[in-house]
């Protein structure tokens, strides 16, 4: 019988030094430990948590995940004043040269999953069905992002052969799966995720603090994602189960999960008390760029975040050279990521998302003069915060995708005039223009594109209604992209079909 041994690596730069941590992520394994005797709960649970970590990586959601869907998208541009990610910003990839570094990762987070998922050696109890319905939940999310990146969109009709590998049993060395139907990739995201919304927590606690933690996925994490698979899938009945799933967040979500109230100050004044300490500041400033962490990290508006600090930031590869802040926030040396002149101008100056150019979400302070036309960088991503450099949680899923999957769950059933009255309705909640209604699925997205900017959605957005990406400034080569062109779907890259026979590269790629 062959032994095969998990290597914990991504795990190894975590030390034994604090008995009582606050931190969800933080993990004290062995470096190395049979697969076979993987035979405790903990043990699954620090699998489980090399799979959140391997999803928080600087590769995957830590960055690179989140910046391609912007960067692929059409309200970004990459500065003269810095090349970073160019190829990528002009479509210029291939198998054998690209900038896409979490196809592995995400194999790798799954692998976990996988043996948590399917260990029989640990007994039942509620704690392990709570560990492996997130197991489940992570595995799903990990497959829809590998899918809606390297196959089509479901609803193009075109190459839906190429799915990606579906990999579901325990490691084995020698596997060289080849891929599946992006049906049969979908139908297994959905199974996990269905499952999850029953295994998981309603909501997450930290027993450390006793304060729901956000780092965790629940239950609530796993509907939102179902609403955003069937919003892609869009098969028949889709529509509904985006409709169900999104609405029972919003009107039905336990305390730990609300909507922000974006233009409320972030501390009131106290009226009867002038000497209290007040910050009028609008909350959903301060819910992004803020220096505070209380008032950022763990909020009821966030569904799920990346937890940084210390020790995850060893494991992840999150810092000075490479994260979010190093490619978005102004004071930052790496900074080479704008939004266009036109995207800002579609915000009236009285949306909180948008704000003043000098102290606003998105700024023309220090924007580079190489740029014409110039463009604003957005404070989203704080460099320094109370924590120190690099140290803000990353908000991947938010209560406002809920709202506004809602809206257009509402539109695909037919259900037009209520769509518009709550998509006009969450437009005024952040002091945004309202909505005619006249071509209403592109004033969803539109205003999805103002809510998400940032926040890697943008690019998926275009791709699952089969939209052209067209890039109107600050472009050179590839500036408009065809609906369907084989530019949607990214290349495996040449060392994964050189280790794997039975995977085919897809169309167009040769």
């Amino acid at each position: 019988m062959k032994k095969y041994f998990l290597i914990l690596s991504t795990l190894l730069f975590l030390f034994v030094h604090n008995s009582c941590s606050e931190r969800d992520l933080d993990l004290f394994p062995p470096d190395k430990d049979e697969i076979d005797a993987v035979n405790t709960e903990a043990k699954l649970q620090q699998l489980l948590n090399g799979s959140y970590l391997t999803m928080a990586s600087s590769n995957v959601f830590g960055t690179e995940v989140m910046l391609f869907g912007d960067l692929m998208g059409d309200k970004l541009f990459v500065s003269n004043s810095n090349s970073s990610y160019l190829n990528t910003y002009n479509f210029n990839y291939n198998g054998g040269q690209n900038d896409f570094g979490f196809y592995g990762s995400l194999y790798d987070a799954i692998m976990k999953c996988n043996i948590v998922i399917n260990s029989t050696k640990v007994p039942a109890s509620s704690n392990l069905t709570r560990i492996k319905g997130e197991a489940k939940i992570l595995r799903a999310f990990a497959y829809f992002t590998l899918v809606n990146y390297y196959s089509p969109t479901p609803t193009s009709g075109i190459n839906q052969e190429y799915g990606v590998p579906l990999v579901l049993d325990d490691y084995e060395v020698n596997i060289q799966p080849a891929r599946a139907t992006v049906a049969q990739v979908y139908d297994q995201i959905i199974k996990d995720l269905k499952d999850g919304a029953v295994q998981a927590d309603a909501s997450a606690l930290n027993p450390a603090t006793n304060a729901s933690s956000k780092v965790r996925f629940t239950q609530t994490a796993a509907k939102l994602l179902l609403s955003r698979v069937y919003l892609t899938r869009r098969a028949p009945g889709d529509a509904e189960l985006a409709l169900q799933y999104a609405t029972e967040i919003v009107n039905n979500s336990n305390a730990s999960f609300a909507k922000i109230d974006a233009l409320a100050p972030t501390i009131p004044k106290d009226l009867n008390n002038p000497d209290a300490p007040f910050d009028l500041t609008p909350k959903y400033v301060s819910y992004f760029s803020g220096a505070k962490e209380e008032f950022a990290e763990g909020q009821p508006e966030t569904i799920w975040e990346l937890d940084l600090n210390n020790n995850t930031n060893l494991v992840t590869g999150i810092g000075s050279n490479i994260s979010l802040p190093c490619y978005y926030n102004r004071t930052d040396s790496r900074k080479c990521l704008l939004f266009n002149q036109a995207f800002y101008q579609s915000f009236p100056a009285t949306d909180v998302r948008r704000g003043s150019s000098t102290t606003g979400l998105l700024t023309s302070l220090g924007v580079p003069v190489q740029d014409n036309p110039r463009g604003y960088w957005t404070n989203k991503y704080p460099r320094f915060t109370q924590e120190g450099n690099y140290f803000r949680n990353i908000k991947v899923l938010r209560f406002a995708e809920a709202q506004l999957n809602r809206i257009e769950a509402l539109h695909l059933t037919g259900q037009n005039a209520l769509a518009l009255t709550e998509l006009n309705a969450f437009a005024a909640s952040r002091g945004g223009s309202t909505y005619t209604g006249t071509n209403l699925l592109n004033d969803i997205l539109t205003e999805k594109a103002k809510e998400f900017y940032g926040e890697g959605q943008r690019f998926l957005d275009l791709k699952r209604y089969n939209l052209p990406v067209v890039k109107t400034s600050n472009c050179t080569v590839n500036c408009n992209i065809p609906a369907n062109d084989k530019l949607f779907v990214l290349p495996i890259d040449q060392t994964v079909l050189n280790a794997n026979a039975n995977l085919t590269q897809y169309p167009g790629y040769n």
